[in-house]
């Protein structure tokens, strides 16, 4: 069985990985050019929030984040910009409303992800973290049917 039968989408993976590679990369630049003013952050917050399709069946899912830390003190952050695909609509009720516990066990994920598997100064594995997210969605609701999608890793170096 080939991972393009389990897993249809190779190519947004790599787009996915290409993003991460381009944005961790350029963060470090952008946070010492010193940002441009009070008007500047206003719309980077909007688009944020903006959804990036109108299909019933996306949910997205606010900002998660977790500690990034590298020899006993913290370094920086992990921020991921993620949504859920639901086809049933039942189940896509179910998850609205149980979203604390999602973002509980997803922040959970996150932290593991940092404190075990990444090493600070490398390209975070948007694979290993997006399986960890899907993995902590199965568990919380205890059935399949919601597809992680992620739209951005960054790490916010401090």
């Amino acid at each position: 069985m080939s991972t393009s039968t389990r897993n249809p989408t190779p190519i947004l993976r790599a787009l996915t990985v290409a993003a991460c590679l381009s944005v961790s990369l350029a963060a470090p630049a952008l946070a010492m050019s010193g940002g441009g003013g009070g008007s500047g952050a206003a719309p980077a917050e909007d688009s944020r929030h903006r959804s990036v399709t109108s299909a019933d069946t996306y949910l997205p899912l606010p900002p998660l984040m977790a500690t990034v830390q590298a020899d006993h003190r913290a370094r920086g952050n992990l921020q991921i910009e993620a949504g859920l695909e639901i086809q049933d609509a039942r189940l896509r009720r179910r998850v609205e409303q149980i979203m604390p516990r999602l973002r509980n066990a997803y922040v959970t994920a996150l932290s593991i992800y940092t404190g075990v598997n990444y090493r600070y100064g490398t390209v975070p594995d948007a694979d290993r973290i997006a399986q960890l997210l899907q993995d902590a969605t199965d568990m919380t609701l205890g059935t399949e049917g919601a597809r992680v999608l992620i739209g951005m890793v960054i790490i916010n170096a401090g």
